[in-house]
């Protein structure tokens, strides 16, 4: 299906999108005010809202944000609201026409179960507290799409009187779920599917499943073992990238010294492979001849900051930064980027052709751990094992390595994700029956 870069194809009504496993809609409750005008009429805005829960780190919001970009790109009728649970909902600039709603933070304790970020509150009371304001966000803003990212009811089911209210009464709202590539290990992901009814919260609510990658790379739906039905609404989309990062040409020039940027993403468990990086700087690297840009991250713990500002003194090679609202340009700079792994450092650094060293997360989950392995195996990236990163020598090694003999890769990636799941929200035929797989192979 070829459209205009601007063209609007209006949402169908629910009557016309409806599956067997989602109930019609009833007649609107008078508490969630009363119906939109008719959805087929292309003069009026379309809504969209993206819900990320942001219990950890940045990449949820990060990747609301780009697909909210490239949703108003490719209409001017699009507007869209991002609610979000991010500590640092500000360190993102937002595209035209979207706006950003904040609600209370999430993180995770020890053991690995969420806890209340900030309040002194059980995690129960803030959950609950989290739905009551997703709730009003919906019935005031009455989105024609819900886009959730990752988690399909939402940490302590937050979202679950959400989408029975949605699925229940007129709202006429597609509902997509939108996944990374990799969740967490094969077998814990299997297992935390079935237990949080995630493939019944999709069969009861959700039109479509968008996967955020490259099946070449992982094969989310054999991978998790997705039932029949759930592959057939399943769709992979490619990564989420956001275009800015997709940038051909020479990159900017540094006098010919080879640029490294260390970054952390958030930082809340970054420490090690920063101080691993000057360890290495510091030692066995010392006379290289090398620009480095370290990026601690804005959720890294005081005490951490301050041991990495004391290890870096003296050494006119090395640039600290806490945070940088500039990324992306700071990006466009580099000849090695070192990261912890995440989807958003390991994506928007391949889509620039720029050489990646991870030191991958193993814990709370396997995520970052699992896709690096895969993306090492195809020849995208290399890899630090935990047991390097303490060792000076090892690690000084491995960025020599990067740098002078980088990774070939044996297929190409895609990019284009966050395009791709934009033309599919808006621009199915208004006859259709939502995208499931087939449907979307032929767009």
């Amino acid at each position: 299906m070829n459209l205009p870069p601007n063209a609007v194809i209006p949402f169908p009504s629910a009557a016309e999108v409806a599956r067997p496993s989602r109930p019609s809609p009833a007649a609107s409750s008078p508490s969630w005010g009363a119906p939109r005008p008719d959805p087929r009429n292309r003069q009026r805005p379309v809504r969209v809202l993206t819900y990320s829960h942001d219990s950890y780190g940045l990449g949820h919001l990060r990747r609301s944000i780009t697909l909210a970009s490239a949703l108003v790109q490719r209409s001017p009728q699009v507007h869209v609201l991002c609610l979000t649970g991010s500590p640092v909902p500000d360190l993102f600039d937002l595209p035209e026409r979207c706006e950003l709603v904040k609600i209370p933070a999430i993180g995770k304790g020890e053991n690995g179960q969420y806890i209340s970020r900030r309040l002194p509150i059980s995690f129960g009371e803030i959950a609950s507290l989290r739905s009551d304001l997703i709730s009003a966000t919906v019935r005031a803003f009455r989105p024609d799409l819900l886009l959730v990212d990752h988690t399909a009811t939402g940490p302590g089911d937050e979202l679950l009187p959400v989408l029975r209210r949605v699925c229940h009464e007129s709202f006429n709202t597609r509902i997509v779920l939108g996944l990374r590539d990799v969740l967490d290990s094969r077998e814990r992901s299997r297992e935390e599917l079935r237990v949080k009814g995630t493939f019944a919260a999709i069969r009861a609510s959700y039109d479509d499943v968008f996967i955020y990658g490259q099946r070449e790379v992982f094969d989310t739906v054999e991978e998790y073992d997705f039932p029949d039905d759930i592959a057939q609404k399943t769709l992979f989309v490619g990564p989420v990238v956001p275009r800015s990062a997709r940038r051909s040409g020479a990159r900017r020039p540094h006098g010919g010294i080879p640029h490294v940027v260390v970054t952390a993403g958030g930082g809340e468990d970054g420490y090690p492979l920063l101080r691993g990086v000057v360890a290495a700087l510091r030692g066995p690297l010392r006379r290289e001849a090398v620009s480095v840009t370290v990026v601690a991250g804005p959720m890294m713990p005081e005490p951490s900051s301050s041991a990495l500002r004391r290890a870096v003194q003296g050494d006119p090679r090395i640039t600290l930064l806490r945070s940088c609202s500039q990324m992306q340009a700071l990006l466009d700079t580099a000849d090695l980027v070192v990261g912890m792994g995440g989807y958003n450092t390991v994506y928007e650094t391949l889509a620039r052709g720029v050489a990646l060293l991870v030191l991958p997360r193993r814990r709370p989950r396997a995520e970052q751990w699992e896709r690096a392995c895969r993306l090492q195996a195809s020849g995208h990236l290399g890899v630090l094992g935990e047991d390097q990163v303490g060792d000076a020598h090892r690690v000084g090694d491995a960025l020599r390595r990067m740098l002078r003999e980088p990774p070939q890769p044996s297929f190409a990636l895609r990019f284009d994700g966050a395009e791709v799941a934009a033309r599919l929200c808006l621009g199915h035929p208004a006859s259709g029956v939502g995208l499931g797989a087939a449907t979307a192979a032929a767009v």
